[in-house]
């Protein structure tokens, strides 16, 4: 059992590729899981197997394809990093692989967690995403409802006479 993991996800549209190392970066486990309840469920179980106290995730895309996995990670209190995928484009060109695969990909990102830690200039490759409060959250809910009245609005107005509401008195 570890106190501590680390967890890198490369973030596909159908699948995603796991990987799992300790806090010194020592790779303990790697697999994939689908893009559905059923694969976010086995994420879970796998990642829970190692029994860690801390456990870090790190994710290319936060939102994206990573949702709803990416709430599901901050709902457990596990602490969700974005990856900058400039700063993993750039870390990938100094230290080439053989070939492009996802697996190489989410090992790649777990290297990061340790440069992260150890070097300056690797800090901003991670970047922690904390959970919206709850005003964040309704104020996400009101600007997107807002500008869905709006699309609709402007919909109905072309090509016919201007919409025109009457307010009671």
């Amino acid at each position: 059992m570890n106190d501590s993991i680390r967890v890198a996800v490369d973030v596909g549209s159908r699948q995603h590729r796991v990987a799992v190392s300790d806090a010194t970066g020592h790779l303990l486990d790697e697999f994939s899981i689908d893009h559905h309840h059923l694969g976010f469920s086995h994420f879970f179980d796998r990642v829970g197997r190692h029994g860690a106290a801390d456990v870090r995730v790190a994710m290319e895309g936060f939102n994206g394809w990573a949702r709803p996995l990416d709430q599901a990670v901050l709902a457990r209190g596990w602490r969700l990093y974005n990856v900058n995928n400039l700063k993993l484009a750039r870390y990938k060109e100094i230290f080439p692989a053989p070939a492009k695969t996802d697996a190489i990909d989410a090992r790649r990102m777990l290297e990061l967690f340790s440069l992260a830690e150890q070097r300056p200039l690797a800090r901003n490759a991670l970047v922690e995403i904390q959970s919206a409060s709850a005003a964040q959250r309704q104020l996400k809910y009101l600007t997107r409802r807002r500008r869905i009245l709006v699309t609709e609005r402007a919909q109905r107005s072309i090509g016919s006479e201007p919409l025109i509401i009457k307010l009671p008195n």
